[in-house]
């Protein structure tokens, strides 16, 4: 049985035996996607909801990330649905999800845009998916109608305008030709007032909006990136690793006005 570090599970689906070693020891090894479920589950914890206590979960597009291994391993009292339509991650998650024996997990290979689910979950999580659909409102208002009467919904993305990044992050781009779309944006993100209005026209009344990846969080990220991103020297990783941790801290601890993230908060009526 693995331990409980945020992330760890993915170990059982990696084929390559150095990352299958880093979950294993230090859990999600992309601290940037670690940093945002921190955020997210910082939220959790101020609406009371972080307790093993009966809810409807979906993780809206989550297949890439950790964040619905950890709360059905963490929560035996949630049901959670992960919902996404990437042939690959799910079949990881499929795989994690019959490793660990979660039966308090289901996945489903579901298209946003045909959600069809009404009134069945207290809480969606939706963490930087809007940014990579063109039609955003219909997604938005699929996950509304899915939510029961005061149920929650919580929307992470990159932020408009984004703030100053290193000028390590330009000159590496141009070294390895990287684009921003290379992740697979239709938009940069949003701000405060469009992500508003996303909630308010999916018939939900907006709870909090908030930047995330203040200054510390943003280093975090910008050295993460020039440092390999996704793909670093493992060497390298490991040395930086407690620096990623440190910064991502001060992140969550401290306020942020201009941050690289925005985090939304929103409640069905």
């Amino acid at each position: 049985m693995l331990g409980v570090l945020y992330g760890q599970e993915k170990a059982l689906a990696e084929t390559d035996w150095r990352r299958r070693l880093g979950y294993q020891l230090i859990g999600e090894l992309h601290t940037p996607g670690r940093l945002r479920i921190w955020h997210v589950i910082r939220e959790l914890k101020r609406l009371g909801l972080w307790k093993d206590e009966p809810l409807a979960v979906l993780d809206a597009g989550g297949a890439e990330g950790s964040f619905c291994y950890y709360v059905a391993r963490r929560f035996s009292e949630w049901r959670v649905i992960l919902a996404d339509n990437a042939a690959p991650a799910l079949e990881k998650a499929n795989a994690i999800r019959s490793s660990l024996q979660l039966n308090n997990l289901d996945v489903r290979e579901v298209d946003l845009l045909r959600l069809g689910e009404r009134e069945a979950f207290h809480l969606v999580v939706c963490s930087d998916v809007l940014e990579h659909i063109e039609d955003d409102q219909t997604v938005v208002a699929n996950l509304a109608a899915a939510l029961k009467p005061g149920g929650i919904l919580i929307v992470t993305s990159p932020s408009v305008p984004q703030p100053k990044h290193l000028p390590l992050v330009a000159w590496r781009e141009r070294r390895i030709g990287f684009s921003p779309s290379d992740y697979g944006h239709v938009r940069q993100g949003y701000s405060e007032a469009h992500l508003q209005r996303l909630f308010e026209a999916g018939g939900l009344v907006t709870d909090r909006v908030r930047r995330t990846f203040g200054f510390f969080g943003t280093l975090m990220f910008d050295v993460f990136f020039v440092t390999g991103d996704s793909r670093p020297n493992p060497l390298i990783y490991a040395a930086l690793f407690p620096f990623y941790i440190g910064l991502s801290l001060l992140d969550l601890a401290l306020p942020t006005r201009k941050g690289a993230g925005i985090l939304g908060v929103a409640r069905k009526p």
